[in-house]
């Protein structure tokens, strides 16, 4: 059998690379400056407060890409009036770049996560909680991985 091209692995390339193609132009990239408020600001259109009312608990070096620990507690008292409605935990240089969404309900769960997440290489790791009022709230923390996590 001859090598050469059919039209079916033609047709069959042409649509794996615009596929490709489309899916990268569409996928928000962290913004050239690496600046956290621009990145949360191109995901969801609203401008996020830095608070000290987030506290991200991860380890600063780990040597491990696959599973770092991430703690997640919000000073909130989870009433009607003052309640998160979810938290979106970002990593900016991971292929995708929402690593996790936790929804709280008001006087029915406390506003507080541990879990592990993979990340792909060193990087900030942001914290985005959306308030009851839209307000969005932001913290980040620096955390350094030896192995990717995201091959």
């Amino acid at each position: 059998m001859p090598l050469g091209f059919t039209r079916r692995t033609v047709l069959t390339a042409a649509v794996a690379g615009t596929t490709g193609f489309a899916s990268a132009a569409l996928a928000p990239s962290p913004p050239p400056n690496g600046d956290a408020a621009d990145l949360v600001k191109q995901l969801t259109g609203k401008a996020p407060t830095a608070s000290d009312r987030l506290h991200l608990v991860m380890p600063q070096v780990f040597p491990n890409g696959y599973t770092v620990p991430l703690t997640l507690v919000i000073d909130s008292p989870m009433t009607e009036s003052d309640h998160v409605r979810h938290v979106s935990v970002l990593a900016p240089r991971n292929p995708l770049v929402e690593v996790a969404t936790f929804h709280f309900v008001p006087q029915r769960s406390e506003p507080r996560v541990s879990t592990r997440i993979r990340l792909a290489e060193p990087q900030y790791v942001l914290a985005v909680a959306e308030m009851n009022d839209g307000t969005l709230l932001m913290t980040e923390s620096w955390v350094e991985v030896a192995t990717n996590g995201c091959k």
